[in-house]
């Protein structure tokens, strides 16, 4: 069964490496261009906002650190996330894995590392001897979506994470790819996923010289998602993955590709039609197309400017600006069904915004704005702006 399920896959990828190589080919010249601009962009001041970059950034603390606190109070289950529903009742437990994995990414980004330990804690409780769980009340398998989630607090280099990291790749390993009992599709260790944790593991010289070979041979799939689904949740999995992958390199920790890697096989191929190789385009690419599918999407335009180093003041002002102004973000509470669609924002297209009046029945934690408030405040230089 494995031998043709990984065939089928591969066959898959070859397929959509070579139309991705077309389409990198066509793009290049647009993408260099569209850097240019962006890059322009980024330097151009605006006085309106920078007279207000205090209050900007006062309000946008006051009310993540409001957020936080009505999470605290009424939207943690045994330390994770939930929402909730017209009774009180906790709703989507089964998606709590992620979304706290987020928001402990937020809070140690805030510098809340009272909250962030306490947050990191509960995950790792949420953990059933080797297995770890969405929520320790839910009893569907693990996912790749949760196990991504799982990465990205890695990231902050948690307490005994190389030790949860070796486990797991042990269990892996054994399971002959399987990270959890659901059926292929759901708990079958991607490429991707593969590839992510190849390049955390290799930093630690305990962990690097027991890779397993399936997690050695990982590869970047996110080009090929995003080109077949550039809208929706399958599109904000691929920009959670590409702003891993960016987390990563400002920590001095280059990914790259192992040898069995078709977009590096097909790199080879096609470098004499094309100016710029996808190494070099990768992420430019797939930020910039995130972005022009969801235009309104924060969180893309702020992956497609970081992809391309123009993350200046000014932008992060004025993306921080349209955060605390949006209807989906209220002021004094957190966010309800009434306000929007979804529970998270940056997994649905055109913000989910309710325009027609509904009764507000299930509340929801706002981690959205926390993860957004705390990427944008960070290494933003305040007293600049301020003596501009």
């Amino acid at each position: 069964m494995y031998p043709l399920i990984r065939t089928s896959l591969l066959s898959i990828l070859l397929f959509g490496s070579t139309y991705l190589y077309s389409q990198l080919i066509a793009n290049g010249r647009y993408l260099s261009v569209s850097n240019h601009v962006l890059h322009a962009y980024s330097e151009i001041p605006s006085t309106e906002l920078v007279g207000k970059a205090r209050d900007i950034i006062a309000t946008t603390r006051q009310r993540a650190l409001l957020y936080e606190r009505l999470i605290e109070s009424s939207h943690l289950i045994d330390g994770m996330v939930v929402n909730r529903g017209a009774s009180g009742e906790m709703l989507d437990q089964c998606d709590s894995l992620l979304f706290s994995s987020i928001r402990y990414v937020s809070l140690a980004k805030l510098s809340w590392l009272d909250e962030a330990s306490k947050a990191w804690a509960a995950i790792e409780s949420s953990k059933d001897r080797d297995a770890w769980l969405r929520h320790p009340r839910c009893y569907r398998s693990i996912s790749r979506d949760m196990l991504l989630g799982l990465l990205i607090a890695m990231t902050r280099s948690p307490p005994r994470f190389e030790q949860h990291l070796s486990q797991l790749m042990f269990m892996i390993h054994q399971n002959n790819g399987f990270f959890g009992t659901g059926p292929v599709y759901v708990s079958y260790l991607s490429p991707g996923l593969a590839r992510l944790m190849r390049g955390f593991a290799k930093r630690d010289l305990r962990i690097a010289p027991k890779i397993p070979d399936l997690i050695a041979a990982g590869y970047s799939t996110a080009e090929i998602e995003v080109l077949l689904n550039p809208a929706g949740y399958t599109s904000h999995l691929g920009g959670l993955t590409a702003w891993l992958e960016m987390e990563l390199n400002d920590q001095g920790l280059h990914l790259g590709d192992s040898r069995l890697s078709f977009l590096g096989a097909a790199d080879s191929l096609v470098a004499p039609f094309g100016k710029f190789s996808l190494t070099d385009q990768r992420l430019e690419w797939i930020t910039d197309r995130l972005m022009k599918a969801d235009q309104q999407n924060l969180f893309f335009r702020y992956l497609r400017f970081r992809s391309v180093g123009g993350l200046s003041n000014t932008v992060r002002l004025k993306l921080l600006n349209e955060l605390i102004t949006m209807r989906q973000f209220p002021a004094d509470r957190l966010p309800m069904d009434c306000d929007r669609h979804s529970d998270y924002l940056w997994q649905r297209a055109n913000k989910s915004a309710n325009y027609d009046p509904i009764p507000c029945q299930i509340e929801f934690s706002g981690v959205d704005f926390l993860w957004m408030a705390a990427l944008l405040l960070e290494g933003l230089d305040s007293s600049s702006l301020t003596s501009h």
